[in-house]
């Protein structure tokens, strides 16, 4: 048969073409080659040729062997697990449409390479860190360094400037403060004979200063001018000709760094109206009354409730009031002196009745006496003990009566 591969003459049974290995089909399923005979005569053999012919036949005649089974691949090769040589080394790029020299070794090809160990894994080279990644990280931690140290500075000095940006007062009076406490204002006192005229007059005028509903307000005294125990809050549209109307609790805490400062403020709101800081002495229509006036125009409240406590001064001419319904207390004749006062002393007198006098200046202090409301006393002194009581904050008084007894008095329960 002829080889479909290589075209060499075999024989039918051959299983592979003896000149290039091609594996033939099965010789059941192949139908055998035919040649056609030569139309020409063969020359007439010589003694060589006839030689060669038999060497040929010889050939021909000789049969090929054939492995009975293919080879098994499953069993292990020999040397197919000793360690190649230069596996990491680079190959030549490969090319396909070029035939490929099996019998020349590959390039950069060393079969002794004696440092070789198979057992030591192959670890790539390190890369260093790139210079520029490490400057960018650098440059990211300064700018946090900055940033924080910053948001340190600025709320140092925020809380620096609202430490200092107060403003209080300069000179002795009443002053309103605003909300942010950087400005204040005078409250300009007025002096009145006659509280109940001068209620009139004070309600037609419109051009009294306007503070907040619960308002920063500032009294700045030396204790003498404006004795802080004898001054009431009034709510002035409730005063009355018989000499009644409603004060407002309020209380007096020291500003922090000056002695002589104390700041005044209500416990809530105050409602919408007039209002005046007062000292009253003498006679509600008959006396020396300073009053130190202010509104409030805008509040969410339309009375005070229980921050409002009646207030009765007496009055001098009570014939100008006799339609007034209200029952006014008497105040108790004051008795003649028998005892000279004491040098340096001020006169002030009791304004309420039933007024302790004690043995030291403490609410603790034995009781020692009393006195009635409009009783006249002579005030020594006062002590640096700061008591609150009903609502009333003050020191005590070092006070003497005409009788010549000695003793302490709650000074908010005294008027000069």
């Amino acid at each position: 048969m002829i080889c479909p591969k290589c075209n060499t003459l075999n024989n039918i049974n051959n299983a592979f073409c003896v000149n290039c290995g091609e594996i033939f089909r099965s010789n059941s399923n192949l139908p055998p080659t035919l040649v056609a005979a030569d139309t020409y005569e063969p020359p007439t053999p010589t003694q060589d040729s006839a030689i060669s012919q038999n060497q040929n036949d010889d050939f021909l005649s000789t049969p090929t062997v054939f492995v009975s089974q293919p080879p098994n691949f499953n069993q292990p090769q020999p040397n197919f697990n000793q360690p190649q040589p230069d596996f990491n080394q680079p190959q030549p790029d490969f090319n396909a449409s070029q035939p490929v020299n099996f019998n020349q070794p590959p390039p950069n090809f060393n079969p002794s390479l004696a440092n070789f160990n198979p057992s030591i894994p192959f670890i790539p080279p390190q890369t260093p860190p790139s210079k520029s990644r490490l400057g960018l990280w650098i440059g990211l931690g300064v700018f946090l360094i900055l940033l924080i140290g910053g948001i340190i500075g600025a709320v140092l000095l925020l809380n620096k400037t609202q430490t200092t940006a107060e403003v209080l007062p300069n000179h002795l009076g009443i002053f309103f403060q605003n909300n942010e406490k950087t400005s204040v204002e005078e409250i300009i006192k007025q002096d009145l004979t006659n509280a109940s005229e001068g209620k009139d007059k004070i309600l037609k005028d419109e051009s009294m200063p306007a503070v907040e509903s619960k308002p920063n307000l500032i009294l700045y005294s030396d204790g003498k001018d404006i004795p802080l125990s004898d001054l009431k809050l009034i709510h002035l549209e409730t005063i009355k000709n018989d000499g009644t109307m409603k004060q407002i609790d309020f209380k007096a805490t020291p500003v922090e760094g000056k002695t002589e400062m104390k700041r005044l403020w209500v416990a809530e709101n105050l409602a919408k109206g007039k209002y005046a800081f007062a000292l009253l002495d003498g006679f509600f229509d008959d006396g020396k009354h300073k009053f130190w006036v202010f509104q409030i125009k805008e509040s969410d409240k339309t009375d005070n409730g229980n921050l409002a406590k009646d207030l009765t001064v007496s009055l001098k001419n009570k014939s100008k009031n006799s339609n007034s319904n209200t029952e006014v207390t008497k105040v108790s004749p004051t008795p003649k002196p028998s005892v000279a006062p004491p040098v340096g002393s001020r006169t002030a007198s009791a304004s309420t009745d039933n007024i302790v006098i004690r043995s030291a200046p403490s609410l603790s202090a034995q009781k020692i006496g009393s006195l009635r409301r409009g009783q006249k006393i002579y005030v020594m002194g006062n002590s640096t003990n700061y008591d609150s009581w009903k609502g009333m904050e003050g020191n005590w008084a070092n006070i003497q009566t005409e009788s010549g007894q000695r003793g302490w008095v709650f000074s908010p329960l005294i008027k000069y």
